[in-house]
């Protein structure tokens, strides 16, 4: 008898409600979504590493949460960024 090993199937949610929350805050309250995509991508990307989701989502959802970050002045404020 040979054993199959268990192959776990990928999921990716957290690295997809990365790219929702981070498109949200691109266009909307870059105060409320940015932070929850930078949290969603960072759990996408350990996720990523472990081969339990993809990698590319995981690199386009960091991608759009930086872009959230820049073009939210509330959050660029926050961090010390002026835009002088």
């Amino acid at each position: 008898m040979s054993e199959q090993p268990t192959v776990q199937p990928q999921s990716n949610v957290l690295g997809i409600l990365s790219i929702v929350f981070a498109i949200l805050g691109i266009f909307f309250l870059g105060i409320v979504f940015v932070p929850l995509a930078f949290l969603c991508a960072i759990a996408a990307t350990y996720q990523a590493v472990k081969k339990q989701a993809s990698l590319v989502i995981a690199i386009l959802a960091w991608i759009l949460t930086i872009v959230g970050l820049m073009t939210s002045p509330v959050l660029l404020a926050t961090i010390g960024i002026s835009a002088s």
